[in-house]
Protein backbone atom coordinates (compact mmCIF):
# COMPACT_ATOMS: atom_id res chain seq x y z
CA UNK A 1 0.00 0.00 0.00
CA UNK A 2 1.32 3.43 -0.56
CA UNK A 3 1.45 6.74 1.24
CA UNK A 4 -1.09 8.09 -0.24
CA UNK A 5 -3.39 5.02 -0.03
CA UNK A 6 -2.65 4.47 3.28
CA UNK A 7 -3.83 8.34 4.12
CA UNK A 8 -7.45 7.90 1.68
CA UNK A 9 -8.39 5.09 4.29
CA UNK A 10 -7.51 6.62 7.14
CA UNK A 11 -8.71 10.46 6.22
CA UNK A 12 -12.34 9.56 7.88
CA UNK A 13 -10.99 8.98 11.32
CA UNK A 14 -7.53 10.53 11.55
CA UNK A 15 -8.95 13.49 13.41
CA UNK A 16 -10.26 12.17 16.09
CA UNK A 17 -7.22 9.31 16.20
CA UNK A 18 -4.32 12.24 16.29
CA UNK A 19 -6.25 14.66 18.15
CA UNK A 20 -3.53 15.16 20.53
CA UNK A 21 -0.45 14.62 18.55
CA UNK A 22 -1.67 16.98 16.08
CA UNK A 23 -2.50 19.94 18.60
CA UNK A 24 0.81 19.68 20.24
CA UNK A 25 2.79 19.25 17.01
CA UNK A 26 1.11 23.09 15.79
CA UNK A 27 1.70 24.26 19.02
CA UNK A 28 5.36 24.78 18.04
CA UNK A 29 4.30 27.12 15.20
CA UNK A 30 3.44 30.42 17.19
CA UNK A 31 7.04 29.76 18.75
CA UNK A 32 8.85 29.84 15.40
CA UNK A 33 6.57 32.94 14.50
CA UNK A 34 9.26 35.22 15.63
CA UNK A 35 6.12 37.67 16.19
CA UNK A 36 4.93 37.79 12.58
CA UNK A 37 1.07 39.40 12.66
CA UNK A 38 0.66 38.49 9.04
CA UNK A 39 1.37 35.42 7.05
CA UNK A 40 0.57 37.04 3.74
CA UNK A 41 0.25 33.89 1.04
CA UNK A 42 -0.08 31.23 2.78
CA UNK A 43 1.14 27.18 0.99
CA UNK A 44 0.49 24.47 3.52
CA UNK A 45 2.41 21.58 2.13
CA UNK A 46 1.35 18.34 3.33
CA UNK A 47 -1.95 19.81 4.74
CA UNK A 48 -3.58 16.77 5.72
CA UNK A 49 -7.01 16.90 6.96
CA UNK A 50 -6.91 20.99 7.11
CA UNK A 51 -6.07 21.47 10.82
CA UNK A 52 -3.28 24.51 10.14
CA UNK A 53 -5.73 27.29 8.66
CA UNK A 54 -8.59 26.93 11.76
CA UNK A 55 -5.74 26.97 14.04
CA UNK A 56 -3.86 29.75 13.01
CA UNK A 57 -7.25 31.68 12.75
CA UNK A 58 -7.90 30.77 16.22
CA UNK A 59 -4.55 31.77 16.92
CA UNK A 60 -5.45 35.68 15.91
CA UNK A 61 -2.69 35.06 12.72
CA UNK A 62 -3.48 37.26 9.75
CA UNK A 63 -3.56 36.00 5.88
CA UNK A 64 -4.50 37.23 2.85
CA UNK A 65 -4.79 33.66 1.16
CA UNK A 66 -4.20 29.89 1.77
CA UNK A 67 -3.72 27.18 -0.40
CA UNK A 68 -3.18 23.30 0.92
CA UNK A 69 -1.60 20.85 -0.64
CA UNK A 70 -1.78 16.85 -0.24
CA UNK A 71 -1.39 13.57 -2.11
CA UNK A 72 -4.11 12.14 -0.51
CA UNK A 73 -7.67 12.98 -2.39
CA UNK A 74 -9.61 11.84 1.00
CA UNK A 75 -7.92 13.72 3.03
CA UNK A 76 -8.15 17.06 1.19
CA UNK A 77 -12.24 16.01 1.18
CA UNK A 78 -11.90 16.16 5.08
CA UNK A 79 -9.90 19.81 4.92
CA UNK A 80 -12.45 21.66 2.72
CA UNK A 81 -15.32 20.18 4.91
CA UNK A 82 -14.02 22.39 7.60
CA UNK A 83 -12.44 25.28 6.08
CA UNK A 84 -14.99 28.46 5.63
CA UNK A 85 -12.04 30.92 4.58
CA UNK A 86 -13.28 32.59 1.03
CA UNK A 87 -9.55 32.88 0.08
CA UNK A 88 -8.78 28.97 1.00
CA UNK A 89 -8.23 26.68 -2.10
CA UNK A 90 -6.50 23.11 -2.05
CA UNK A 91 -4.69 21.19 -4.45
CA UNK A 92 -3.61 16.96 -4.87
CA UNK A 93 -0.16 17.46 -5.85
CA UNK A 94 3.34 15.54 -4.64
CA UNK A 95 5.78 17.62 -2.35
CA UNK A 96 8.19 17.83 -5.18
CA UNK A 97 6.02 19.22 -7.68
CA UNK A 98 4.03 21.45 -6.86
CA UNK A 99 1.24 23.16 -9.12
CA UNK A 100 2.23 26.58 -8.28
CA UNK A 101 3.55 29.99 -9.59
CA UNK A 102 7.45 30.66 -8.63
CA UNK A 103 7.38 33.16 -5.70
CA UNK A 104 4.10 33.44 -5.23
CA UNK A 105 4.00 32.74 -1.59
CA UNK A 106 5.29 34.68 1.93
CA UNK A 107 4.85 32.50 3.81
CA UNK A 108 5.21 27.78 3.58
CA UNK A 109 4.07 25.51 6.37
CA UNK A 110 5.18 21.86 6.43
CA UNK A 111 4.07 20.16 9.56
CA UNK A 112 4.86 16.72 10.38
CA UNK A 113 5.27 15.74 6.65
CA UNK A 114 9.07 15.79 6.11
CA UNK A 115 9.41 12.50 7.17
CA UNK A 116 7.18 10.71 4.56
CA UNK A 117 8.70 12.30 1.38
CA UNK A 118 11.14 10.01 -0.91
CA UNK A 119 13.46 13.13 -1.61
CA UNK A 120 13.51 15.58 1.21
CA UNK A 121 15.88 17.83 -1.02
CA UNK A 122 12.95 17.98 -4.39
CA UNK A 123 10.43 18.84 -1.51
CA UNK A 124 12.82 21.49 0.05
CA UNK A 125 13.26 22.67 -3.19
CA UNK A 126 9.86 23.21 -4.57
CA UNK A 127 8.95 25.11 -1.82
CA UNK A 128 11.60 27.52 -2.23
CA UNK A 129 10.83 28.14 -5.21
CA UNK A 130 7.28 28.84 -4.61
CA UNK A 131 8.18 31.62 -1.83
CA UNK A 132 9.10 34.67 -2.91
CA UNK A 133 12.87 35.88 -1.73
CA UNK A 134 13.13 36.33 1.99
CA UNK A 135 9.61 34.45 2.41
CA UNK A 136 9.60 32.12 5.52
CA UNK A 137 9.20 28.32 5.78
CA UNK A 138 7.59 27.23 8.90
CA UNK A 139 9.11 23.77 9.51
CA UNK A 140 7.26 21.52 11.87
CA UNK A 141 8.67 17.57 12.33
CA UNK A 142 9.70 14.08 14.33
CA UNK A 143 13.49 14.85 15.49
CA UNK A 144 15.38 11.69 15.94
CA UNK A 145 17.94 12.67 18.20
CA UNK A 146 16.14 12.12 21.56
CA UNK A 147 16.98 8.65 23.19
CA UNK A 148 12.85 8.36 22.83
CA UNK A 149 12.55 8.74 19.00
CA UNK A 150 15.99 6.49 18.50
CA UNK A 151 13.79 3.86 19.97
CA UNK A 152 10.74 4.79 18.46
CA UNK A 153 12.60 4.87 15.30
CA UNK A 154 13.75 1.73 15.36
CA UNK A 155 10.85 -0.39 17.06
CA UNK A 156 8.67 1.44 13.84
CA UNK A 157 11.47 0.18 11.35
CA UNK A 158 11.41 -3.89 12.97
CA UNK A 159 7.20 -3.42 12.39
CA UNK A 160 7.40 -1.68 9.03
CA UNK A 161 5.71 1.67 9.98
CA UNK A 162 5.30 2.86 6.77
CA UNK A 163 7.23 6.85 6.60
CA UNK A 164 10.58 7.36 4.69
CA UNK A 165 13.19 8.87 7.50
CA UNK A 166 13.42 10.43 10.69
CA UNK A 167 15.76 13.13 10.75
CA UNK A 168 17.74 14.62 13.63
CA UNK A 169 18.33 18.15 13.58
CA UNK A 170 21.67 18.36 11.76
CA UNK A 171 20.31 16.45 9.17
CA UNK A 172 17.19 19.36 8.92
CA UNK A 173 19.52 22.07 8.88
CA UNK A 174 21.43 20.80 5.79
CA UNK A 175 18.63 19.82 3.69
CA UNK A 176 17.43 23.55 4.64
CA UNK A 177 21.07 24.76 3.39
CA UNK A 178 21.19 22.94 0.40
CA UNK A 179 17.40 23.88 -0.78
CA UNK A 180 18.70 27.54 -0.38
CA UNK A 181 17.42 28.84 3.07
CA UNK A 182 18.63 30.34 6.20
CA UNK A 183 17.86 29.37 9.69
CA UNK A 184 16.45 31.64 12.11
CA UNK A 185 14.53 30.51 14.87
CA UNK A 186 14.43 26.53 16.54
CA UNK A 187 12.21 25.31 19.02
CA UNK A 188 11.79 21.76 20.29
CA UNK A 189 8.70 20.22 21.71
CA UNK A 190 6.82 17.23 22.78
CA UNK A 191 3.50 15.58 21.65
CA UNK A 192 3.28 13.26 24.83
CA UNK A 193 4.41 9.87 24.71
CA UNK A 194 7.88 8.76 23.34
CA UNK A 195 7.30 12.12 20.89
CA UNK A 196 9.46 14.87 20.22
CA UNK A 197 9.76 17.23 17.72
CA UNK A 198 11.78 20.49 15.89
CA UNK A 199 10.19 23.63 15.18
CA UNK A 200 12.31 25.73 12.23
CA UNK A 201 11.52 29.28 10.94
CA UNK A 202 13.97 29.24 7.90
CA UNK A 203 13.76 32.55 5.32
CA UNK A 204 14.80 31.63 1.73
CA UNK A 205 17.54 33.53 0.93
Amino acid sequence: MTIRAEYDRAAADYDRRWARYNRASLELLPLVFQDAADLGRVVDVGCGTGNVLPYLAESGVQMRDYVGVDLSADMLRVARGKVAAARAGFAAADAGKLPLREASFDTAICASVLHYWEDADAGLAEIRRVLRPGGRLLLVDWLRDPLPMRLLNAWMRITRVRYRRMYSRAELRDALVRAGFRVQVEVRGSAGGPWRLIGIHADAA
